[in-house]
């Protein structure tokens, strides 16, 4: 399938997890055939002898069950039960180790997925216009070619293997069997290796075509990059009305602390901060502070409640400088601080 030309953005992991929940896996059949049979290869290298004896001990105690009378001495359930314990003794280690190689295989392609979705039905499949159309797709040739390349490839690598050995494996009809034995297991050693080699290669060829092609697949336009992003991280718009209301709020909390605060320092329009002090505290702590409009709110409230506001242009911008809400005011502000308290406990008093 020709690719959108405006896909040229890299897909998001988002996307990526999309795609994978969807079931579209990159996944090249030709590695889980390479690796199965690299497994076979190595475990009947490893069980071949042990195969190859249980087999003939199972023949030569077949055959003594050929003699008359011995099966019905021996029985039909007893001879089926020896037959399914030789399969499975036989067939059970390859089996078991096929599955295994099948699920990691396809977990060191894919990782761990599971997806319903490729097995719902897609009635659009049904439609011989759009089977057409995949028939004669450029994915179609492509495949084709693809398979071609690798017959190809398979029947050079036997035919590489088998033709210097031809007049050889002829002249067995005239040799001992187990010298005939030994030419014939040479040559299909030699030929089992070099297609596994070749499809080793392939393998890994196809494994990197597949990878290209689904990273090509799931490109996305810039368009689709920016949408994403809004859709992650919210609407604008949304999000700076839920910042206003949380700042309202906030505000709504912090002018509610105004009328328990000891003093306001002013600057005296711009700048208000409002401080509380009482014997438990090791320091005057910041109840409120703010600029312009939340200023004169501050000083509002402290009328009301009868806070006393003092202007210390310079102490009051120290203090929305340095110290931040609910907290206590540095140390190098603590002497003018005092000086401010000392005040109007002194008016206190005289009141």
């Amino acid at each position: 399938m020709a690719q959108d030309p405006g896909r040229t953005e890299k897909a998001t992991p988002r996307r990526r997890q999309k795609a994978r929940e969807e079931g579209s896996v990159p996944r090249s059949a030709d590695f889980d055939s390479a690796i199965l049979l690299w497994g076979n290869f190595f475990l009947f290298l490893g069980l071949g002898g042990a195969t190859l004896a249980l087999m003939v001990q199972q023949v030569a105690h077949f055959l003594q069950l050929a003699r008359p009378g011995a099966l019905a001495e021996a029985g039909l359930v007893s001879l089926l039960g020896d037959v399914l314990q030789i399969v499975g003794r036989l067939l059970l280690p390859f089996l078991g180790l096929n599955l295994l190689l099948a699920l990691g295989a396809g977990f060191a392609q894919r990782g761990f997925t599971f997806s319903a979705k490729p097995l719902q039905p897609k009635f659009d499949r049904l439609n011989p216009a759009q089977g057409f159309k995949r028939l004669f797709s450029t994915k179609a040739l492509v495949d084709l070619v693809k398979s071609l390349a690798k017959f190809a490839l398979l029947a050079w690598v036997a035919y590489a293997v088998l033709e210097p050995r031809i007049p050889a494996l002829m002249a067995t009809l005239k040799l001992p069997l187990g010298q005939s034995m030994n030419l014939f297991q040479a040559a299909v050693f030699a030929l089992y290796r070099n297609v596994m080699l070749a499809m080793l290669v392939l393998a890994l060829a196809d494994f990197a075509w597949q990878r290209s092609s689904f990273e090509k697949s799931i490109r996305m336009t810039k368009q689709e990059v920016k949408d994403e992003g809004k859709d992650a991280e919210g609407n604008p718009e949304v999000k700076q009305r839920q910042r206003s209301i949380m700042m309202a709020a906030a505000r709504r909390r912090m002018l509610a602390e105004v009328p328990k605060a000891t003093v306001v320092v002013t600057n005296p329009t711009h700048v208000a901060v409002a401080l509380r002090y009482d014997e438990r505290s090791t320091a005057p702590i910041c109840v409120a502070k703010g600029l312009d409009h939340l200023a004169l709110k501050i000083r509002e409230k402290a009328r009301e409640a009868g806070v006393p506001i003092l202007e210390r242009p310079d102490l009051a911008r120290a203090l929305y400088r340095t110290v931040a809400l609910e907290k206590a005011i540095p140390q190098d502000l603590y002497q003018a601080v005092a000086q401010v308290l000392a005040f109007v406990y002194r008016l206190r008093g005289a009141a």
